[in-house]
């Protein structure tokens, strides 16, 4: 290959450093809120609680990172309880800069089961700052115990 050609996959490669946990703690938010589940307990680090929105159509849940990061995994724990899991179906995971700009990181048809540990992959990083998970049939309910996003720091 040509020097120009080889200088452009340069600037495309992975890190190799592993990535970082980055979501626990940050703002969050979602389409409505069911009894006393907040957004932010997808975001607390704990899988024994979860976030739960009202029957919305199209309901949806968000974090904010609070910079851009170069996104490559994303873990969705479902919740472990009451025969709810099979509720977490039909969603897509999307990234982007700001709420109103987001491109598809993956879709999950499901339905999920009690406390599954949904892994989302990518061979390649997104950049984002914010992470949106919408339930696309409805109306529905949306909980998580747990959303995990992995990544690196844009330099």
């Amino acid at each position: 290959m040509n020097d120009k050609i080889d200088n452009l996959f340069l600037d495309c490669k992975i890190p190799k450093e592993e990535p970082r946990y980055v979501s626990p703690g940050k703002i969050s938010g979602q389409s409505s809120t069911y009894d006393y589940r907040i957004a932010g307990k997808a975001v607390d680090g704990l899988t024994n609680s979860h976030s739960h929105t009202e029957k919305d159509n199209l309901p949806y849940w968000w974090v904010d990172l609070g910079n851009i990061y170069n996104i490559m995994r994303i873990e969705v724990i479902n919740r472990f309880e009451h025969g709810y899991g099979r509720r977490l179906l039909d969603h897509d995971i999307t990234v982007g800069p700001c709420l109103d700009d987001m491109s598809i990181f993956a879709p999950y048809i499901g339905p999920g089961k009690e406390g599954d540990n949904l892994v989302f992959q990518r061979s390649r990083y997104t950049d984002g700052r914010f992470v949106k998970l919408t339930i696309i049939k409805g109306p529905e309910y949306l909980h998580v115990a747990e959303v995990i996003v992995f990544s690196y720091p844009v330099f």
